[in-house]
């Protein structure tokens, strides 16, 4: 009778051996791991309301709510995302060091979700001016239209050229990269003789020091990294044809495309020495502009329209509709 007790029970032992080395699960399934997540506001420390999922590569998801959290999971690989709220006026700008991460058995991974402040470049147009003296205190020049435009009168090696003011708010300190486009339209409006040559000429001097920007405030100087000329859209470079005709009651588009790195939360204006009038041989010409405007003499008039535009190199722009600027017409009488 003993025998037979201790045989049931060795083959219930045996039974139990077998079940827990064969059924999978029973070992190593369930081992525990720890996930934090938190947040940061323009690389500062930020704790709040902020709602995010954390979803396993198989089983079920967690969803948090707030910052500095913290979870106990199964181990395997963990993903954060549909991340939502956070700090009032921010975006999520990254999630750091990766939004897909393997957790170890005991082990800890973070998520940080990294917020930007309200990031957007703008821009204002400021005044013309002529060899740099704003046009409303230029001693040639008068209102062509209250508020609407300006008339003025210049001659030999004066240089006609644009002031904008500009920026791009967000986190205070940080760089950020501009692609900017800048343009006048230009009509030649009437010239000497009738009928006036059919034909004025532009030619492209393109001189890196025409468009320069400087920080209203103490600050860094913002960084050109490059500067292209365009006559009627055609980018024009180093070894391009330099002169082009401008046909007489025809509108023609000069542009300059530049792009910047600068820091954000400072303004800067933005000068732009577009026209120089006519060659010069005494006294010499300072040469530090765009395009020089080559007429036959006295009794030429041009109207010009200016325009620009900033944009965001692969960034995030809250408010695009200030990208652009608009000045009113200026219009030049060679004397």
């Amino acid at each position: 009778m003993k025998k037979k007790i201790f045989s049931i029970c060795l083959s219930v032992v045996v039974l139990v051996s077998l079940i827990v080395v064969l059924v999978p699960g029973c070992t190593g399934d369930g081992e525990q791991g720890t996930i934090e997540v938190k947040a940061t506001l323009c690389d500062e420390a930020w704790e709040g309301d902020v709602d995010y999922t954390l979803t396993p590569a198989s089983g079920s998801a967690v969803t948090g709510t707030n910052v500095t959290a913290s979870f106990n999971v199964t181990a395997g690989e963990w993903t954060c995302e549909d991340v939502s709220g956070g700090p009032a006026g921010a975006y999520l700008e990254s999630i750091t060091p990766d939004p897909t991460q393997t957790l170890a058995a005991d082990g800890t991974i973070t998520f940080t979700l990294e917020f930007e402040e309200k990031q957007d470049a703008w821009i204002e147009f400021l005044t013309w001016t002529i060899n740099g003296v704003p046009i409303e205190e230029w001693e040639g020049h008068w209102d062509y239209e209250p508020g609407l435009g300006y008339y003025a009168e210049v001659t030999w090696c004066d240089v006609i050229d644009v002031h904008y003011q500009q920026g791009v708010d967000g986190c205070q300190g940080r760089e950020v990269t501009l692609n900017e486009t800048d343009e006048i339209k230009i009509h030649y409006a009437w010239g000497e003789g009738d009928p006036p040559p059919e034909v004025v000429w532009v030619e492209v001097l393109n001189d890196d020091c025409a468009v320069v920007k400087e920080p209203h405030l103490e600050g860094p100087t913002p960084e050109k990294l490059g500067q292209v000329p365009s006559f009627e859209g055609k980018p024009i470079g180093p070894k391009d044809e330099k002169f082009y005709p401008l046909p007489w009651c025809n509108n023609v588009t000069l542009d300059v495309e530049t792009s910047w790195e600068l820091v954000k939360c400072l303004n800067y204006t933005k000068t732009i020495n577009w026209l120089h009038i006519g060659e010069c041989i005494e006294p010499p010409c300072e040469w530090c502009v765009l395009f020089n405007l080559l007429v036959p003499g006295p009794g030429f008039g041009f109207q010009l329209w200016p325009h620009a535009c900033v944009e965001l190199v692969d960034d995030v722009d809250v408010k695009p509709d200030n990208n652009c600027a608009d000045g009113p017409p200026l219009y030049l009488q060679i004397v």
